[in-house]
């Protein structure tokens, strides 16, 4: 029988050392347990912070609870100051109550004021503390106690001072800074309508007598001195000589009717004009609608006035009236001069062939209206006139299909006989007048032909003119379809089978008797 190694018994007895080894010690021999981490001092600062928070705001409850108002701000606001955000509602919370049992204290002093009438006293305290704490909480709620003794204090103040029209001095009260602190806007506003009502009534009154007298001088200069006085804002002397305008535009209008034909008119006419410009009232924005509480001079007053002026110009340069309004057209675009002045600036230009009506001519103008006043009265027919026109440039008749006038023919289209040995006529553009000479560029190749006035013809192509072009054969008669333009090149013309085609502008020919007459 084989003999067993010897080995493992030899290792067996360290085995049990070292699990001896391992094994604690007895109880008598234990170990030193590890210490704790000592606490960081970031964390120890934390919470003595909010410790310190905490303890400022339950002093501060209890100062408000005995109180000690002041206390109580003064803890709060130091409590608030270390920015504890879990604290912030509990510390708005509780500021928002110290703020309205101080409001209570505030109004019972300001009450006591007010009831002794001094009005100014109770609203520079109340509006000094509103504005030294600016919480709405203490603003809303002192307001709201002292409301009912504040508006009935403000309105005896401004009652004796309008009663003694110290009206600068009760406007002075309700905009000073305190009374609108302590009123709030809204009783503040509702106070200062009812007193610029009252001011409005009783300035009016004292130009009453004036207005119904017609002395708009004095009327004015009462106005004047109530704004400069401060009775009155700015505002409120212009809605007061708004009132006045109202009264004096009437019967302005009428004192112009009935000076037009008069012997005075001109005179008449320098007191108008002084009695608009004391109203201040402004020259009318053409096309503008007469707007309420505009310095506009009324629409009617001003037709009357610009028919007086026309007079007193007619006057002046001896202007013959028609008996009955006289229709013409006029040749060429036409500058207009104003009604009152012959010799002024044009203001407006009329086109071609415009249809205007004569009311009465001198010997190089006439005055003319752009409707027809039909029967009317001289005075009511002048009211329409536009101004003076110069009397060669009006015809009896339309003058659409004429030349224009030498001044105005270079750049117009125009028919002329442009090839030597051609009876017919062929369209070009004027390049220059010299003169008697008339330079036309042919459309066909720009070449420049010098013609006469009474060789031309007016190169408007409208609809139905007659004109000769490649239809079955070269120069047969058509008739122009559309409108063209003065820049056109082309035309769409109708051959005399009713086809229609489009033809360039440079071939088409025409002759004299087809179109109308150049004059």
């Amino acid at each position: 029988m084989p003999s067993r190694s010897p080995a493992p018994l030899l290792r067996r007895p360290l085995s049990i050392a070292l699990v001896l080894a391992a094994l604690p010690a007895a109880a008598g021999c234990a170990a030193e347990p590890a210490a704790r981490p000592a606490p960081r001092p970031a964390v120890t600062a934390e919470m003595a912070r909010i410790e310190q928070s905490r303890r400022r705001i339950d002093d501060a409850s209890r100062a408000l609870s005995d109180k000690r108002y002041a206390d109580a701000r003064a803890l709060l606001d130091g409590a608030s100051g270390l920015g504890v955000d879990s604290h912030r509602y509990e510390i708005g919370e509780l500021r928002e109550k110290l703020d309205r049992r101080e409001a209570k204290l505030w109004a019972t002093e300001a009450g006591e004021l007010l009831d002794q009438q001094d009005c100014e006293g109770a609203f520079t305290r109340l509006s000094a503390r509103i504005d030294e704490l600016n919480s709405e909480a203490f603003t809303q709620e002192v307001r709201k106690l002292v409301a009912t003794q504040a508006v009935a204090c403000a309105n005896g103040k401004v009652d004796a001072a309008t009663t003694a029209g110290k009206f600068a001095e009760a406007r002075a009260f309700l905009a000073a800074a305190p009374t609108r602190n302590a009123l709030g806007d809204a009783a503040s506003e509702r106070l200062t309508a009812e007193l610029d009502a009252t001011v409005a009534e009783a300035l009016h009154g004292q130009v009453e007598p004036d207005v119904s007298a017609g002395r708009w001088a004095d009327a004015v200069e009462k106005l004047d001195a109530a704004v400069k006085r401060g009775d009155a804002s700015e505002e409120q002397g212009r809605a007061l000589l708004g009132r006045v305008r109202a009264a004096a535009a009437p019967r302005l209008s009428d004192l112009a009717g009935k000076a037009v034909g008069a012997q005075d008119a001109a005179a008449t006419l320098k007191q108008l004009d002084a009695t608009i410009a004391l109203l201040r009232w402004e020259a009318p924005a053409p096309g503008a609608a007469e707007l309420p509480g505009s310095s506009a001079l009324p629409e009617a007053l001003d037709r009357k006035r610009a028919a007086l002026a026309a007079w007193v110009e007619a006057r002046r340069i001896q202007m013959k009236p028609m008996k009955k309004p006289s229709m013409r057209w006029t040749h060429g675009a036409v500058a207009i001069a104003p009604a009152s002045n012959v010799d002024a600036e044009a203001k407006q230009r009329l086109a071609p062939s415009t249809p205007v009506w004569i009311l009465g001519q001198a010997k190089q103008h006439a005055l003319v209206a752009a409707v027809d006043p039909g029967t009317a009265a001289l005075s009511t027919a002048l009211e329409s006139a536009i101004g003076w026109a110069p009397l060669p440039r009006l015809a009896a008749e339309p003058t659409v299909d004429w030349l224009p006038p030498d001044d105005q023919l270079e750049g117009e289209r125009v028919w002329g006989p442009l090839r030597e040995k051609q009876p017919t006529l062929e369209l070009g553009v004027v390049s220059a007048v010299r003169g008697a000479d008339i330079v036309v560029r042919r459309l066909a190749d720009d070449a420049e032909i010098t013609l006469s006035r009474k060789q031309l013809r007016s190169g408007r192509l409208a609809p139905g003119t007659r004109v000769l072009a490649l239809c079955k054969s070269e120069n047969d008669p058509a008739t122009i379809v559309d409108a063209v333009p003065p820049t056109g090149r082309v035309a769409r013309i109708q051959c005399e089978g009713g086809a229609q085609k489009e033809e360039p502008l440079a071939s088409l020919r025409s002759r004299p008797d087809l179109l109308p007459p150049g004059r």
